[in-house]
């Protein structure tokens, strides 16, 4: 799979984190890093055992076998697993934090407990370019202009975390770049259908930049 396999989910996903109509970049990481567009998806359980077989099979392409898929940076994950990641983040990141420090982040990985474990799959995905933007409206698909105006406000009425939206990825295995980093395969966000809206999530106003562009694509120093 040194190409890219483009896939539409099948099933309206929950857009969890939002960073699709404005670009964003990780705040902790040194030197001159590219903002992107990106979203974190939470979908049913069609769409996961189709997303795994593409990453399984991509890095099977590209590496020859596939072992555990603990071994690799996976752009979707379980909704458990993606639980279980942001509870041992939280407990990695709270070393030599005071005790308050380390209470908040405990309690806001309990919360990312709460928000993913309903889902199946827990789809993350981004992109340097341009993601393009539509809504459904009476049955008809209605564009959503790339003008910046027109899309700061798609970002308030439709794109935004609680909505219900059909993205469209494309997938692509890597190999690591450091002996520290992980293979694996990452989603490029190519299109995004807002279906309907949700209720808003609170408290899930930007992307958790780790999450959304981890150690894979050369952000790690």
């Amino acid at each position: 799979m040194t190409e890219t396999t483009r896939y539409t989910l099948i099933k309206p996903a929950r857009l969890l984190f939002s960073s699709i109509t404005a670009k964003s970049a990780p705040r902790n990481v040194q030197g001159n890093v590219t903002p992107k567009f990106s979203g974190t998806f939470g979908i049913e359980q069609e769409d996961f055992d189709a997303i795994v077989r593409i990453m399984v099979d991509g890095i099977k392409a590209e590496l020859g076998s596939f072992s555990n898929p603990g071994d690799y940076y996976l752009a979707c994950m379980s909704g458990a697993t993606a639980g279980k990641r942001a509870l041992q983040k939280a407990e990695f990141d709270a070393q030599g934090k005071t005790a308050d420090e380390a209470f908040k982040l405990k309690e806001k990985a309990e919360k990312r407990v709460a928000l993913y474990a309903p889902y199946a799959g827990i789809l993350t995905a981004s992109s340097q370019y341009d993601v393009s933007l539509a809504r459904l409206e009476a049955g008809k698909i209605v564009d959503i202009p790339d003008e910046e105006h027109a899309r700061a406000q798609a970002g308030k009425d439709f794109f935004y975390p609680g909505a219900y939206v059909v993205p469209a990825i494309a997938f692509k295995a890597f190999r690591r770049k450091t002996l520290d980093a992980k293979d694996g395969v990452t989603a490029y966000l190519q299109n995004v259908l807002f279906i309907r809206k949700g209720e808003r999530l609170a408290g899930a106003g930007g992307p958790a930049n780790n999450e959304v562009f981890g150690s894979y694509a050369g952000y790690s120093d």
